[in-house]
């Protein structure tokens, strides 16, 4: 057999250019969808999976890595890892609050948190929004939270090499291999098809 026939090729890659961080992006945040974000990461809360909290990049937002929680008919509120800490500090005292039918209140700035006693459930606030949790929800909350801060912080490092990767390749259709130096928690191939995918999705609204 000659050498081209029925052989098969694989994919042409593109090494990234290196990029200075944090340059280079004001010519792409704007575009993005405020509610987007990239490399989400979803932990549902409890077996019937009602709620959920989620990790991501937020392009819209300087691409903050930023904790999501929502669920069903519900408007979702996005913490910095601020609230994230603060939460993490006053969940056990929450739960044991909870569960003994005591009344548990903590408040940072516009982030609050406070069970309602005899009635069995807690609310998360940020602003006016608020995310209500029954007492076996709250408690696998605080079972998995530790995995939620230790994403957040896998994220919060390698933010700058998501950032420069992105300008490299958004608009690439060839898939482009990160820096050699790039962080390892990020699954750049997934990040690549996030990006072609909102690349398609930005061409189809002008």
């Amino acid at each position: 057999m000659q050498e081209g026939e029925g052989a098969s090729t694989s994919p042409k890659r593109v090494m990234a250019s290196q990029i200075d961080t944090y340059t280079s992006f004001d010519s792409i945040s704007p575009a993005f969808d405020p509610n987007r974000d990239l490399l989400r990461c979803v932990f549902f809360i409890g077996a019937v999976k009602t709620w959920y909290i989620s990790i991501g990049y937020y392009p819209s937002r300087n691409y903050q890595p930023l904790v999501e929680i929502g669920g069903p008919e519900k408007s979702p509120i996005i913490l910095n890892d601020r609230h994230v800490l603060f939460m993490a500090e006053h969940l056990p005292a929450q739960c044991g609050a909870l569960c003994n039918d005591e009344r548990y209140s903590c408040t940072d700035e516009d982030f609050r948190m406070k069970s309602t006693g005899s009635y069995k459930f807690a609310r998360v606030y940020l602003g006016t929004r608020y995310i209500s949790f029954k007492v076996l929800e709250l408690r696998y909350l605080s079972y998995i939270y530790f995995m939620v801060r230790n994403q957040l912080t896998r994220y919060t490092e390698a933010m700058a090499d998501v950032m420069n990767y992105v300008t490299a390749a958004i608009y690439s259709d060839k898939y482009v291999e990160p820096p050699i130096n790039a962080s390892k928690s990020v699954l750049y191939y997934h990040l690549f098809e996030e990006l072609k995918s909102l690349v398609c999705i930005m061409v189809f609204s002008q």
